[in-house]
């Protein structure tokens, strides 16, 4: 029996595609459908209280007016002191109208519950702020909230 040299050719062919193509899936890190997936949690509404920003101003002499020197938060409803999660991670940002961001504040919630920003901005008008925008994440929940003028 005679073994034409097409039909080899053509199966050497087929083979080095199939190692071709295996090779190729090998090099994707063997990702299979088991290890696709997704998560979801609810957000508790640890702000229920909502939140109440202060800031505190001082003449800048560069900027040429008065400029935002610090952030307070309190509750909304009374007033009070607003108790955040130990671990939160905290970040504010003072905006503009158009809601372009001015600049962040960025802090904790230490053991003892007190917010510490580490991250302030550089001098912000106090005339240019329309509104914040406030995630507090960590601790046990994630929350947000957000205004203009």
């Amino acid at each position: 029996m005679r073994i034409q040299k097409k039909g080899v050719i053509a199966v050497l062919a087929g083979l080095a595609v199939a190692a071709a193509v295996s090779a190729s899936a090998a090099s994707l890190g063997g990702a299979e459908t088991s290890d696709i997936g997704a998560n979801s949690n609810t957000v508790k509404a640890q702000l229920a209280t909502g939140v109440r920003v202060t800031w505190t101003t001082a003449y800048n002499q560069t900027a040429g007016a008065y400029v935002v020197n610090g952030v307070n938060l309190t509750k909304a409803t009374d007033g009070s002191a607003l108790v955040l999660p130990t671990g939160a991670e905290v970040k504010l940002t003072l905006k503009k109208t158009d809601g372009t961001a001015l600049g962040e504040y960025v802090g904790a919630v230490g053991a003892a519950g007190a917010l510490t920003w580490s991250t302030t901005p550089a001098a912000v008008k106090a005339a240019d702020v329309a509104g914040v925008s406030l995630v507090v994440n960590g601790g046990s929940v994630t929350a947000a909230v957000s205004t203009n003028g």
